[in-house]
């Protein structure tokens, strides 16, 4: 008979190793492609507001969308109250997929209990369910200068946002199939601040966006001041391959910046993964998005163990 308090403690320790690989720690045999996210909506939500002045309207699926673009993980969030919970019915595609993060806090920073609680039930029951996502989560610009957490003088507010870091707190001890499944935030670049602080620090991972493509020539200075601010958490890239901020086709100059630099980051463990915005942008005829599908495919087969160098694509 084996020791039973041997197989308790393997067992704790299966638990935990799994909870950590979960928060961003890299696994044996990885790919480039494992760290590669898609950023998902129900289709069509921005045909008559960003999308309004292209001559062709979204109509594809999230999931659909995400082999599209040849990705496996998706950062799923509600828009406009779409889906509606209960979400099982409307989850069923998505048990295809490697990996799912699913929206606590939804576009424009909305929330509830009831959701919370609906999602928390959604992740319960599907194991590919891994996290959890926190969008717009800062009632504060999106844009303007970064702060540098260490030069920022005097007493800072925080700043306001969807859920108090108490709430937070709460959330984070939740267990979903007997273990904590991390919770992300979306932090703009205008948003690094110590005024963000008290609540990032109750989330355990976050995701740096870049709302004015114009502002992606400071990309490397704010991913070093984010890193400052949250020297403890796993950092995830942002990449819009679309300009939201004026409603326009983002150029593919930029579009390439952003995704190389991200590369390199990912080589360099300075971020755990790169997050691509959005599965309603996909099938829209954008030459960025046919730019990050070529990208995608030339690279997501590499493995992800840090000794790669960007001149060996």
């Amino acid at each position: 008979m084996p020791n039973l308090q041997f197989t308790f403690s393997l067992i704790a320790a299966t638990v935990l190793f799994c909870g950590t690989q979960a928060v961003g720690q890299s696994r044996s045999g990885e790919t480039i492609g494992d760290r590669i996210w898609i950023w998902g909506h129900p289709a069509g939500v921005y045909n008559e507001s960003y999308l309004a002045k292209l001559p062709k309207k979204s109509a594809m699926e999230p999931v659909a969308a995400a082999d599209s673009m040849g990705v496996r993980n998706m950062i799923f969030v509600r828009y406009a109250g779409k889906p509606a919970p209960p979400f099982d019915t409307y989850y069923v595609p998505f048990q295809k997929l490697d990996r799912v993060y699913w929206s606590l806090v939804g576009a424009s920073g909305v929330t509830s209990t009831h959701e919370r609680e609906q999602v928390f039930r959604l992740a319960e029951t599907h194991d590919n369910v891994m996290g959890f996502i926190l969008d717009d989560f800062f009632r504060s610009s999106a844009t303007g200068p970064s702060a540098d957490p260490e030069t920022e003088a005097g007493d800072l507010p925080p700043f306001e946002a969807s859920l108090t870091p108490q709430e937070l707190h709460a959330l984070g001890q939740r267990e979903v199939r007997g273990r904590k499944l991390p919770i992300m935030a979306v932090v703009y670049t205008g948003q690094i601040s110590r005024r963000a602080k008290a609540h990032v620090a109750e989330v355990d991972q976050v995701c740096m966006w870049t709302w004015r493509p114009a502002d992606l020539t400071d990309l490397e200075g704010n991913l070093a001041k984010l890193e400052k601010l949250v020297p403890d958490k796993p950092i995830y890239l942002g990449c819009y391959m679309y300009d939201f901020a004026d409603s326009r086709p983002l150029p593919v100059e930029p579009m390439q910046r952003q995704t190389e630099l991200g590369y390199r980051w990912l080589k360099e463990r300075r971020i755990q993964g790169m997050i691509f915005l959005a599965t309603p942008n996909v099938d829209v005829d954008l030459e960025a998005v046919a730019w990050t599908r070529n990208w995608i495919a030339r690279v997501s087969k590499e493995p992800f163990d840090g000794r790669t160098s960007v001149s060996q694509r």
